[in-house]
């Protein structure tokens, strides 16, 4: 005869349970998914922003805060304020996104501008959640 005793399969669903008990409740918690996907999205803005900048020859400001993130672009492209919003990459004006409710940010060190060379204005750090953001004050690395 062939199949599996009554020890094996008691064992495999007790395995099964275990992994149940201490993998299921991360699928339930949807924050760690917004932290993870707004993180995402806030690093590929600042990236945008500090191309955007080396491509325009334009001064641009990448903000990031408790609301969300913002790219806007100096009024007079090289000096001024920012006032002008950022056009996306699908032509969404403006370029920003609210954040994600239960997600919390700390970027003492936002806004951070980006001159024609894609160097930043300084070093700027942010934290969101468990994930952090690093601009590189010399070179102006994003990571």
């Amino acid at each position: 005869m062939r199949g599996f005793t009554l020890v094996e399969l008691v064992m495999v669903m007790v395995i099964i349970g275990i992994l149940a008990a201490v993998v299921g409740p991360r699928f339930f918690d949807r924050r760690v998914f917004d932290e993870r996907l707004f993180y995402e999205e806030a690093l590929a803005a600042t990236r945008y922003g500090q191309k955007l900048a080396v491509a325009s020859g334009c001064r641009i400001q990448v903000s990031l805060n408790g609301g969300g993130y913002r790219l806007r672009r100096a009024d007079s492209c090289t000096a001024g304020a920012f006032g002008t919003e950022v056009q996306g990459p699908d032509g969404q004006i403006p370029f920003a996104a609210t954040l994600p409710n239960g997600v919390i940010v700390s970027a003492s060190t936002f806004p951070v501008v980006f001159d024609s060379l894609g160097r930043p204005s300084a070093a700027a750090a942010a934290t969101l959640g468990a994930f952090t953001i690093n601009v590189t004050a010399d070179t102006g690395m994003v990571q």
